[in-house]
């Protein structure tokens, strides 16, 4: 009986120790290393970065910005078609006329003096020059100083001057115009004492109501250096003034522009005429 407990007893404790006993797991072989493959989950979108640009510009040189500046303010000459001109009316307390609208306009004054010539060496040089072809020896009959209007061409080849005085009161109508053309060519060699009279040419001569009116042209002998070179004058006589009027140029454009003289000549009014 006890031998029989024993032998459960033995059973008993091999069953307990067998129950506690793992079989380990076998290892991996070495050297082989496995790595799962990643699938992508999306396609990659390559996104395009807009890079500014920058234009580089070369610098303009000085002599190009001098050119196109001339080119730019270049004045241009007036057509020779006369209707293909615009023009304006000036009006002041003398005259009016008319001009070219391109044209500038200035004012200005002048007081005569004595001058006495030396050696055929004209007077008054500095006026011709800067002024125009008029008288400008000092006249009792008339006062002081007298009013000058100057209209200048776009391009400063061309310009009208007025020249206008007032007689003394006590020299009203004292004074005239002598019909002969041989007048005319005296004042002009007192001007230009190099001059012969056969500079003049064109000349009118016209009397309306209260004024008296001539006009003549004037062109200067090939390689003189006077100046003007050519010239034409429009001179009204009333019992008050005396208007002078010069369109005064070159003897090529004298003559390129002769209906442009016309025009604006025969615009003029004097207010002292009736």
């Amino acid at each position: 009986m006890v031998r029989k407990i024993l032998v459960l007893c033995l059973i008993a404790c091999l069953t307990l120790l067998s129950g506690c006993t793992q079989t380990p797991s076998k290892p991996p072989e070495q050297g082989t290393i496995t790595i799962p493959a990643i699938m992508p989950t999306s396609e990659i979108t390559t996104v395009p970065i807009s890079v500014p640009v920058t234009t580089i510009i070369p610098a303009t040189s000085p002599t190009t910005m001098i050119a196109i500046a001339k080119a730019k303010f270049v004045a241009t000459a007036d057509p020779v078609d006369v209707s293909e001109i615009q023009f304006t009316r000036y009006t002041d307390s003398d005259f009016s006329l008319d001009y070219p609208s391109t044209w500038s306009v200035s004012k200005s004054t002048y007081t005569s003096y004595f001058c006495k010539p030396i050696e055929r060496t004209g007077c008054y040089e500095n006026e011709l020059k800067t002024i125009g072809p008029f008288y400008f020896g000092e006249t009792d009959g008339l006062k002081k100083p007298a009013r000058i209007v100057t209209f200048t061409s776009a391009d400063g080849k061309q310009k009208i001057v007025a020249f206008i005085s007032d007689f003394l009161d006590n020299a009203n109508q004292n004074f005239g115009i002598d019909p002969d053309i041989q007048w005319v060519k005296d004042r002009v060699t007192d001007n230009y004492p190099d001059v012969a009279g056969s500079a003049v040419g064109d000349y009118q001569y016209d009397r309306s109501g209260n004024a008296m009116t001539i006009s003549y042209s004037v062109t200067m002998p090939f390689g003189s250096d006077a100046y003007p070179l050519a010239y034409k004058i429009k001179n009204f006589f009333t019992v008050h003034h005396n208007y002078e009027f010069a369109f005064v140029s070159d003897v090529e454009n004298i003559q390129k522009y002769h209906n442009l003289e016309e025009r604006i000549l025969s615009s003029i009014t004097p207010y002292d005429i009736s």
